[in-house]
């Protein structure tokens, strides 16, 4: 069964608000398992909920978009560690068998609830920035949808097709849910929005990404526990994919989340503040994490981004956090800043980098916001143990062990 959202008077100007059109629609295609069509224009909406066997198709040439009025967002219902209340365009929560799909576009108006003229505080002295690197700073966040694309405690999600663009924050969350596919999608996001990470999976499990492209201000896909503490996120396939962010590529862990059996293979890594980011807090394990065949360009921002251009980060700095098993093989990357692998009494073990081809370049970024190892969120930057592009040292051993003016 077809429901077109036009037969329940949902109009496709980029203006009239279609709430209760489509929803109604998507009510109605829950009683068969049929599909919800979006076609024929620019739907504006507020939040839907989906309910469970069913497809929403968005048809080339026509799009979803997100009100750019707060006060056409409900709360969803769930209480998010960090974010909050949520508040999403599009939101599932206990529901099985959800489709989005279509070559159409999700606008999630995120440009609406963000303000460009003021940065987000660095602690930089302007004054002595560029023009350039004033234009990469984050900008500051207003009232906005916290969770824009939110699924907690969901089974057999696909996502495929779509272009999704223009996040105010999450772009798309997965709490607690099992059996995820995503595969040819892009997301386009404005890179100057703070925390609008394209993927974000949360305490989830049997997750695949394929052959999709990703650009971000924050993580392009991230594997944490932030929204339930004492879950795992496990058993991950991200491949054939192309990423761009202002913080990391990928992400997995953060403060004490445990991800455990993750294999990436065949990214390219563009233009990112990082590249590869593994953390450990107190309580956190990342581990059995598998990396191949990546290509990387990572540059340092201006900005109050986390990290400093690092191709690889390892960090499990000042906690009882633990990072093992981790493999990285057949990388290439151009970096400004070098790997960064940072425990505390033993807490990272058992790394292998093989057949690894890491060439570190001085980048021009104002100095405030280089020689810095960035440790965030573990803790704050500090100066960098070795003088930059010419010797790296072991903090706390005083020994040279790699010169790179000399090889």
């Amino acid at each position: 069964m077809i429901y077109d959202v036009r037969d329940y008077g949902a109009r496709g100007d980029g203006y009239t608000v279609n709430t209760a059109a489509i929803q109604a629609a998507l009510n109605d295609a829950k009683k068969t398992g049929g599909t919800v069509l979006i076609e024929g224009g620019r739907f504006v909406s507020g939040t839907l909920c989906l309910p469970s066997d069913i497809t929403l198709r968005i048809e080339a040439g026509s799009a979803l978009v997100g009100s750019r009025d707060i006060r056409d967002y409900r709360d969803c219902g769930f209480y998010h560690n960090e974010m909050k209340v949520t508040t999403s365009l599009l939101y599932a929560l206990g529901e099985e068998n959800i489709t989005l799909t279509g070559e159409g576009k999700i606008d999630l108006s995120g440009d609406a609830f963000a303000d460009f003229s003021v940065p987000f505080p660095s602690g930089a002295d302007e004054s002595t920035l560029t023009d350039e690197e004033k234009d990469q700073m984050v900008v500051s966040p207003k009232e906005r949808p916290t969770q824009p694309i939110f699924f907690h405690d969901c089974r057999d999600i696909r996502i495929h097709d779509l272009t999704v663009l223009n996040a105010p924050c999450w772009t798309m969350t997965f709490s607690c849910c099992e059996r995820i596919r995503i595969h040819d999608i892009t997301v386009n996001n404005e890179v100057h929005i703070p925390n609008n990470d394209g993927m974000h999976f949360s305490a989830s499990r049997d997750i695949v990404v394929s052959d999709s492209v990703i650009l971000c201000g924050d993580d392009c896909i991230a594997c944490t526990c932030i929204t339930k503490e004492d879950g795992v996120c496990e058993n991950i396939v991200i491949s054939d994919c192309v990423l761009s962010s202002r913080s990391a590529a990928i992400r997995f862990g953060h403060l004490m989340s445990h991800v455990r059996r993750a294999a990436v293979n065949n990214v390219v890594i563009r233009e990112s503040n990082r590249g590869i980011a593994l953390f450990a807090r107190d309580g956190g394990v990342v581990e059995d994490i598998t990396v191949s065949n990546v290509v990387s360009d990572t540059k340092i921002y201006a900005g109050a981004w986390w990290g400093k251009g690092e191709p690889i980060v390892l960090c499990a700095a000042d906690s009882t956090g633990i990072i093992r098993h981790i493999s990285f093989r057949g990388i290439t990357a151009e970096t400004e800043n070098p790997v960064l692998i940072c425990g505390k009494d033993g807490n990272v073990t058992d790394i292998a980098l093989t057949d690894c081809d890491i060439r570190v370049r001085r980048g021009k970024t104002n100095p405030y916001f280089t020689d810095k190892l960035d440790l965030q969120p573990n803790r704050p930057c500090v100066p960098a143990p070795f003088t930059f592009g010419d010797k790296i040292y072991v903090e706390g051993a005083g020994k040279l062990i790699t010169d790179l003016a000399n090889d």
